[in-house]
């Protein structure tokens, strides 16, 4: 982790870009040998990462969206010249998952990153005019409870989605 005293060095959210490519499949490979079902988000990038490109960015101006989908745009955590993280931003929440969603990779986990990368995606968030942002967790992940709270959410429920139990928080 790179951290100084009283704050990060050298971390950012950015869009992601060409110039990670190869970063980003590496990631993603790593989440298709340990089966994570994160995999299954990213899989279009392994192919044809300049396609998924321009799908991200489509999906960012809601062109093309899949039905009951909203714009969201997806940006990268980037730790010098490493993807520490992705985070997705959804323009408008929706009811399960609400507004954003993230995930660190399986080699960057319990270093601070998720609460770094939930941290710089409310600001974006509120760059993107959100005002009632909302993220959910599994009813069992310990983890990303932790993280939210760290970055002031409040419990406003517990949801259901095909047999897996959810936890929405508010975030200010």
């Amino acid at each position: 982790m790179r951290k100084k005293k009283g704050g990060w060095l050298y971390i950012e959210l950015i869009l992601p870009v060409k110039k990670f490519e190869k970063e980003f499949k590496k990631i993603i490979l790593e989440y298709k040998k340990d089966c994570d079902l994160l995999y299954y988000s990213y899989m279009e990038g392994i192919d044809d990462f300049d396609r998924y490109l321009k799908r991200l960015e489509e999906l960012s101006l809601g062109i093309d969206l899949p039905s009951g989908d909203v714009p969201t745009t997806e940006y990268w955590l980037i730790d010098k010249k490493n993807i520490c993280g992705m985070i997705k931003i959804r323009h408008r929440s929706i009811p399960i998952h609400g507004n954003i969603s993230y995930d660190i990779p399986l080699k960057k986990r319990f270093l601070g990153y998720g609460t770094k990368i939930l941290e710089l995606g409310i600001k974006k968030a509120k760059e993107l005019r959100i005002e009632d942002i909302r993220v959910s967790c599994g009813t069992n992940n310990e983890g990303s409870k932790k993280i939210i709270l760290k970055n002031n959410g409040f419990f406003i429920g517990s949801l259901k989605d095909n047999y897996e139990n959810y936890e929405q928080y508010k975030l200010k």
